[in-house]
């Protein structure tokens, strides 16, 4: 795990830092840190971060412009926030930020939060399938919808449509449980990628529509709100 800390305050790069390492050697993981005192030289960098904290006040660019400027360059680390001015929390979900903290830093709320982003990365695990005799690895998170086609299935993402040799039941197992869902017999959705629900058929983000089984109308209700509660962050 490649994880940047950017803070024009040393003392405070150390602390956090140490935290991480004691975290590193409690759960046996991976880390390499990279310590970057303002926006501008962490923008520098060749490096590609899983997860980068970084201040909001700081000389130069501020924390938001510099994550502005990682967003643009379709950046998709974790963005976690540190900072000593909480009225910036809202501006700050533009650039969606995974988590947001007052100095000083809560070193429960921070094993927390680094619990938290180990286990979606397990969730996120990429899926395989096998098209025309060739691999193709896929980002779950990149998959709208799955479609199936006989003993076929077919992999619809933003940009690109595949078509699995394995059944849409077996592309579903290798799929997070917890995002994708079965509306009908040959349809299963990616609840991150719904944009509308109505009556019963919902619209995704690529502007297809699906209609929900009636048998799965009442089960799809609850599944997506409770989604929703857990999952998405309310402002």
């Amino acid at each position: 795990m490649q994880v940047a800390i950017c803070d024009d305050e040393s003392q405070f790069r150390s602390e956090l830092k140490e935290i991480l390492i004691e975290y590193k050697r409690k759960k046996r993981v991976a880390i390499d840190f990279y310590e970057f005192e303002n926006g501008r030289s962490l923008l520098e960098s060749d490096e590609v971060f899983d997860i980068v904290f970084i201040d909001y006040q700081m000389p130069g660019i501020d924390g938001l412009e510099t994550a502005r400027a990682l967003r643009i360059r379709n950046c998709i680390c974790s963005i976690i926030f540190v900072t000593s001015y909480p009225q910036f929390i809202l501006d700050s979900f533009e650039v969606q930020p995974f988590r947001f903290f007052i100095k000083p830093l809560d070193c429960e709320k921070l094993t927390s939060a680094m619990d938290s982003y180990i286990k979606q990365q397990k969730l996120l695990n990429p899926v395989v399938i096998v098209e025309n005799s060739e691999q193709k690895i896929i980002p779950s998170e990149n998959i709208i919808y799955l479609e199936g086609e006989g003993k076929y299935c077919i992999v619809r993402t933003a940009d690109n449509t595949f078509r699995s040799s394995k059944t849409l039941s077996k592309v579903q197992e290798m799929l997070p449980k917890h995002c994708f869902y079965r509306i009908h017999k040959s349809y299963v959705i990616n609840l991150y990628c719904i944009s509308s629900v109505s009556g019963n058929e919902v619209c995704m983000i690529n502007g297809e529509k699906a209609r929900i089984g009636r048998n799965h109308i009442a089960e799809f209700k609850k599944v997506y709100r409770d989604f929703v509660k857990n999952y998405y962050v309310r402002v």
